[in-house]
């Protein structure tokens, strides 16, 4: 793992922690990007659950939101009935919500609490609920195939699916497509940390700010702290799909898509201004 403060970094699989013990059947959790990495506004966990295995009943005080790498899953709360999701799903899960991840077949899960909650895996019943404030508890699917909004600049394919124009602003899932030899506009995030994991292919990401390149391939998380200028390359030859994306919400990259944020965040009642 390439960890040095104020740098890009990968962690790759080697690199992950061990099996948090919080599937019921056979199953593992495994933190990718969390507590014990630094990081603060996304955590990622790698979930593999056999047919019929669970999470045990989770909760946050903020937002989460996961992406179903294979198989399928239903996700169950005790406030709705249960969400019955396959691969390229996605679920955004709103704070102080009860649910549990159940593979209804053989399912990979990415994802996680934004920002980082430092007791994830904790049973839903210990959680402390005097530690949020008031709001709607509820899961709510997407799927990578119906975005919201479209970002050329990041990529010819670069979709937001859970985005702050669904009313997501902590936990954002992009889904972004590099086509082979792409690399994306040399960028950086005022005040949030943009986190990836590679679904598929090689490529290289550059942290210009730092004049080091970082080469990735799948299942590497890329990691960029605020503030470093960071473009994300696909090599000669291979197609790089990733999941993940700046948390919270980067107000300025959607105000430079052509969003009218001020519009969008009186509407939805969200702030509009994070940095």
């Amino acid at each position: 793992m390439t960890d040095q403060p104020g740098r890009a970094r990968i962690i790759s699989p080697v690199d992950w922690g061990p099996d948090l013990g919080i599937c019921k059947g056979s199953g593992t959790v495994r933190e990718m990007v969390g507590p014990s990495t630094g990081a603060r506004t996304r955590s990622l966990y790698w979930m593999e659950l056999a047919e019929g295995a669970s999470t045990i009943a989770l909760k946050h005080p903020d937002e989460a939101v996961y992406y179903v790498v294979s198989g399928s899953v239903r996700v169950e709360t005790t406030t709705g009935t249960p969400h019955h999701l396959s691969e390229g799903s996605m679920f955004h899960v709103r704070p102080a919500t009860d649910y549990t991840i159940v593979a209804d077949t053989d399912a990979e899960v990415v994802g996680g609490p934004s920002p980082v909650d430092p007791d994830f895996g904790t049973p839903a019943e210990e959680f402390r609920a005097e530690s949020v404030g008031s709001g709607p508890q509820e899961v709510r699917a997407f799927h990578r195939d119906e975005p919201g909004l479209q970002v050329p600049f990041i990529s010819r394919d670069a979709r937001l699916v859970v985005w702050y124009g669904a009313d997501a602003v902590a936990a954002n899932m992009n889904y972004v497509v590099l086509e082979p030899g792409e690399r994306n506009t040399e960028h950086l995030h005022r005040y949030s940390e943009d986190t990836i994991v590679i679904l598929e292919g090689r490529g290289t990401a550059e942290d210009v700010t730092n004049g080091v390149k970082l080469s990735f391939g799948p299942r590497d998380v890329v990691h960029i702290p605020p503030t470093i200028v960071h473009a994300v390359a696909a090599d000669q030859g291979e197609r790089v799909v990733s999941a993940g994306g700046p948390c919270p919400a980067d107000l300025d990259m959607l105000r430079a898509a052509g969003v009218d944020v001020d519009a969008l965040g009186a509407e939805l009642g969200l702030p509009v201004n994070l940095g």
